[in-house]
Parts: C-alpha cells; structure tokens; sequence
C-alpha cells in the first residue's frame, strides 16, 4: 500500500466530513471543519492518504506552548496496521515544530486501543472527566505528552505571523 501524510486545507473540508462521518455517532459539521480551516489560526489538520484517497485524519490546535489533539480518526478497514500510530507521530512532530512543549488529548475510556496507542507513544493519565462525551455520557480519559521532541519553530510551514512579527535570522 502507498500511505502518505499531507497537509489539509479547506478544500478537503468535504472528505474529512465523509471521514468523520464513519468514525464518530456525533460527526462535527462541515461549517464546523470549513471555519477552523479557514479562519482558527491555531488548528492544523494532516491527512492519511491511501494513493489519493483520504482515509484518515488528525487535527491538532496549537495554543501557546499546548498542542490539544481535538480528533484523530482512521476508517476502519484501515485500523490495525499502525497507521493511527503513524498519523499521531506526525502530529507530534508538526506539534514540536510549532513550539509546543506538551500535548493533551481526551479519550473515550472506553477506547481501549486509542489508550494503549497513545501510551505507547509516551502519553500519560493526567485525568478524568465524567460524562464528557455527550452521544453516551460515556468518560474521558484526559492524557498528555510531557516530553514532546524538541524542534524548531520555523519549521512549520503552517505558523501564521503578522507581517510585523516575521523574524530575521538576527531576531532569532
């Protein structure tokens, strides 16, 4: 299989949407994926691509010095081969390069795969929240990556400036 990680824009807000769809009994709206992909300069989305079909997704806010994993999703003919692992390394690594120094995530307790991979990733429990999930009442496992990578921050072809705040090589 040929799977590669892009980067998504508001162009592919109608295939994520058909994504989430499959994974999740409450799917966020297409005006809700179209408006953070256009106008939440904190969000980043990356796609896992079969050849050109997208068949996964994550998407991360980046906020100061958190990155908050808001939604990873794999369609489920394609779970089991570790491409969740590999799409929430890319994650990271963007997260890192963004100047991230910690990541947060919430997941169902009941999810016990997601759990296993993300702890096997370096994520720990760092709480509970009950009945987060409003399609179940089901519990969150709250969990974070405390020692994220260490990258530099300008290697995100993702980070929005002002023009006012660009920095020189000297500014650095």
């Amino acid at each position: 299989m040929n799977y590669s990680i892009r980067t998504l824009d508001a162009g592919m807000a109608g295939e994520i949407l058909r994504i989430e769809n499959a994974c999740f009994r409450s799917p966020w709206s297409i005006e809700i994926f179209e408006k953070d992909l256009t106008s939440n300069p904190c969000s980043r989305y990356l796609g896992l691509f079969d050849s050109e079909t997208l068949i996964g997704y994550g998407c991360v806010w980046l906020m100061m010095e958190e990155a908050h994993v808001m939604s990873v999703c794999i369609l489920e003919k394609y779970r089991g081969q570790g491409l969740g692992e590999r799409l929430m390394k890319s994650l990271i690594t963007l997260s890192a390069a963004s100047g991230a120094m910690f990541m947060e995530l919430e997941v169902r307790a009941s999810n016990q795969a997601a759990r296993s991979m993300y702890h096997k990733l370096g994520f720990i429990r760092v709480g509970f929240k009950k009945g987060y999930y409003e399609d179940t009442g089901e519990d969150a496992i709250v969990m974070a990556l405390i020692a994220m990578p260490r990258e530099d921050a300008e290697n995100d072809p993702m980070l929005i400036r002002l023009e006012s705040e660009e920095l020189t090589k000297d500014d650095a």
